[in-house]
């Protein structure tokens, strides 16, 4: 069966990226696209305090806001269409009313991978990054998201894997090698830790948890004194790579639980897709 892939369509430059990348994605895994505009009318009109005699230019006010998302909507839906009939890439759009997460995560249940931007904005009226519809798709899908950031480095082909042996690492290299996007990429396992020997030991196992779903890895050990963020970036910039895969830390020195301030500081550091799974 082909792959789907789920994309966000908004107006955010990392937005713009994530489309891109989707494209990439789909030539190189003979997957279609479904592109995602919606209009988060929930929050359009929702409630607020108004003075007496003012619900009926409320009224009046949210309709217009609504028309003018679904307008909007429809712009970003032809336009990702016309880019996807020029990239010889076959894709459709959905423009969906509704809570902006919650209709991610709905059309996600059909599809093998969501593809969003890191500063993508689905509300309609918001902050300028939507963190929020961001954090409960990433705590809350069913399966992978590869978040984008706005720059377009050039970079070598590689893959860097964060491992730290918890079921949430090996869930996400499950998930990652599933994708498809394993395949043809020099894949390298990286493990920070205090004590090199450990580090090495646990690296080792990741690329023999690899080995066994038919993915060739080559193990990296870190003891640092830089942050763990820190290290994970340094390593992915020695070494060229252009794509992050990383789980949930909920034990050792990559921790802090499902949602841990390394996860935070990767997702805004980062200048190449990370591929999250929890």
């Amino acid at each position: 069966m082909t792959k789907q892939i789920l994309v966000g369509l908004e107006g955010s430059a990392s937005g713009r990226a994530a489309i891109e990348v989707a494209i990439d994605l789909a030539l190189a895994l003979r997957a279609s696209l479904v592109g995602l505009a919606i209009v988060d009318e929930p929050d359009i009109r929702a409630s607020e305090a108004v003075p007496i005699g003012g619900s009926s230019y409320k009224a009046e006010r949210d309709r217009v806001l609504v028309a003018d998302a679904e307008q909007q909507a429809r712009a970003w839906s032809e336009a990702f269409l016309a880019r996807c009939k020029t990239a010889g890439v076959l894709a459709r759009a959905l423009e969906v009313h509704g809570e902006a997460a919650a209709v991610i995560l709905e059309e996600s249940k059909q599809r093998d991978l969501i593809v969003m931007g890191r500063e993508a904005n689905f509300r309609f009226e918001a902050e300028e990054a939507d963190t929020r519809t961001r954090e409960l798709i990433l705590h809350r899908a069913e399966g992978p998201v590869l978040i984008v950031p706005a720059e377009r480095i050039t970079t070598g082909p590689g893959v860097l894997v964060c491992y730290d042996g918890t079921q949430a690492a090996i869930r996400a290299i499950r998930a990652f090698v599933r994708s498809g996007l394993a395949a043809d990429r020099p894949v390298h396992v990286v493990t920070i830790g205090e004590s090199g020997e450990k580090a090495w030991s646990v690296a080792a196992q990741g690329c023999a948890l690899l080995d066994e779903l038919g993915i060739i890895s080559t193990p990296h050990h870190v003891v640092s004194l830089l942050t763990t963020t820190e290290a994970l970036l340094d390593q992915r910039a020695k070494l060229d790579v252009g794509l992050i895969v990383q789980g949930a830390y909920a034990h050792s020195r990559f921790s802090r639980l499902l949602w841990g301030s390394v996860t935070k500081e990767m997702l805004e550091k980062t200048v190449v897709p990370i591929f999250l799974h929890y």
